[in-house]
This record gives C-alpha cells, structure tokens and sequence, in this order.
C-alpha cells in the first residue's frame, strides 16, 4: 500500500513539472518613443511575447530610485491585455526630475518585468501664478492682489484675474495686462459687479505653451444700496391738504422698514420735517395725505423711503395752496 502512495505522489509531482514547463511567461520591452513633458509622461510598452498563462494585472511603474516595482507609483490595467501593445499616463510627476519605469504583467502571485528606462522631466512649460487678497473698494468693485510666481518654460505674454459665477476661465471676464509679465505682484480693478452676488476669481498666466491658473478664491460682494423711490403727482390740493403720490421702484439691499412723504416750506424737505409715515413698503405705488397746511402757501414734498442701508429721497414737486 505505501508503494502505491509513493508512485502516485511521483507522478504528481511529475506532472506539475511538466504543467510549468509547458507554461510560457509574458515577455515585454518599453518602446522608445516614449513622450515626456514637465508634469506627465506616457509610456508605451509591447508584449514580445504575451505567452500562454493567463494575465490577472499589467501596466507601468515607476519612481525616482530606480528598479521600480508594483509597490512604487503605477498604473495598472485588470486581466488578459486585449492588444500587444499598451499604453499609459504618468501624471503628478515633478518638472526638472529624472524617472525609472518599467512595465510589469502579474500571474498569479508571480510579477513579470520589463525593461528599465528613465527620463528627466521638462523643467515647468506653464507658469504659476497665486490669485492673492481681495479688497472692496466700492458698490460692485473690487480689487485683488496676485503674484506671478515663475513665468514657464517662455515669456509670459498675457496675465490678470478672471471671474465668474462658476469656476473662471479666460473666456470668462477678465482684466488683461498684455507684455512680458515679471515675476512678482500685480493688481486687478474689478468693475462693475453685482452686489451680494458670491463670485470665484481666479489669477491667469499666459505663455506660448498655455493658460496657468491660480488657486480658486470666493468672494460675496456686499449690499450697500438704500431703496430707489419716485415722488409722484399730487392730486386733491385743497386749503390745507393734498394727496401726494409715490412709487418704490427697489428695495435696496434689505427690506423697506419704513416709507411715505415729507415736506416744508423751504426746499428738499427730509424726514426731519412733518412727513408721513408707513411700515414695511415693498415695491409699488403709494399714497400720503398730506395735512396741517396754510392756505396760499407754497409746499416742497418729496418721497422717502428707509431700509437698514440708508434713506433714498425721490425727485422734489412743489404745490401752492388754495
């Protein structure tokens, strides 16, 4: 019975070594025409011979020591690899700095290598630039401080902020300051803007290899607008009263806390004089009735309306008493 055992475990054993030699294990090589820039590279490499066991994982590897394996930087690709012939991305990469990549293929736990090649990283094509610090300097302008940190693999040749209400790019408003941009600040005039309206702005950077962007920066410009009111026509002068009409054409930046009329004897009356009063105006006509004049006197009136940004006047009419 023993020798029974020992001649099936023999033939076992031989038959699993005549199974790996009848195994045949991928063989590629890096081509190359690999491409190389300042923050990527791509790679291609080539299956001389793909063999005939079965592929779990292939792609490339790299990192700056040399020898790189699947424990360094990679990109991988899962299962039997469709073509002989692969290609892949190397992104996040340094500018100014030397690589080693190879391609590898997996079966099972066993990692198959090609080739080691290595490459230098183009010193940094596009420039970088900083957005900066922002400064209202108005109703609807701003201002903001960038910095051109380094101009790029060329002169830069276009530089500025721009803006939008989603992330900016040159198609979006812009300043423009055209020439060989210098390293160091520059400043930015935003005109024009809404109020309370949240901005994203962005510094730019042209040369002749592109457009750099600085970091996104979000601004809400603030509400500083009184209403708008118009004095309207006055009706009904009796010997001592009118009906004084008005409109509220905006709120302002905040709601209307009060409105009405005002008047004097004397020119551009204010709320300091006898006037009318009524609580929380939304946009619209109204009326006041204007009480307690002399008779055959001349009147000033204007409207008025508050809100917590200030107090608008609208245009001044005048009246004569009967």
């Amino acid at each position: 019975m023993l020798k029974k055992v020992s001649v099936i475990l023999l033939l076992l054993l031989l038959g699993g070594c005549n199974l790996e030699n009848r195994l045949e294990y991928p063989d590629l090589t890096i081509r190359p025409n690999w491409v190389v820039k300042d923050f990527e590279a791509r790679i291609t490499s080539e299956f001389v011979n793909i063999g005939n066991a079965s592929i779990n994982t292939y792609g490339h590897c790299w990192n700056t020591k040399g020898e790189p394996t699947t424990r360094d930087s990679l990109v991988s690709y899962m299962g039997q690899p469709p073509l002989e012939v692969y290609s892949s991305t190397m992104t996040n990469l340094m500018p100014s700095t030397t690589y080693y990549v190879r391609g590898f293929a997996k079966i099972g736990l066993k990692t198959f290598y090609s080739n080691q090649i290595t490459f230098t990283t183009l010193k940094k094509q596009l420039a970088e630039i900083t957005t900066g610090t922002i400064a209202e300097e108005g109703i609807g302008t701003l201002t903001i401080q960038g910095n051109i940190n380094a101009a790029g693999a060329s002169p830069i040749i276009e530089y500025g902020h721009c803006w939008a209400l989603s992330t900016p790019t040159i198609a979006s408003q812009r300043t423009i300051n055209t020439g060989n941009g210098k390293l160091g600040s520059f400043s930015s005039l935003m005109k024009n803007l809404n109020t309370n309206t949240k901005y994203i702005i962005r510094a730019y950077a042209k040369n002749t290899e592109g457009v750099a962007y600085g970091e996104e920066v979000t601004y809400i410009t603030s509400c500083k607008l009184a209403p708008s009111v118009v004095s309207g026509l006055i009706e009904n002068i009796g010997t001592n009263n009118a009906i004084a009409n008005g409109l509220i054409s905006t709120l302002g930046c905040s709601e209307v806390t009060e409105y009405g009329h005002c008047w004097s004897k004397s020119p551009n009356p204010t709320v300091q004089n006898s006037r009318t009063i009524f609580k929380q105006g939304s946009v619209g006509s109204f009326s006041s009735a204007v009480t307690g004049l002399e008779t055959k006197t001349a009147y000033y009136i204007r409207a008025y309306a508050i809100n917590s940004q200030g107090i608008s006047y609208g245009n001044q009419v005048s009246i004569i008493t009967l």
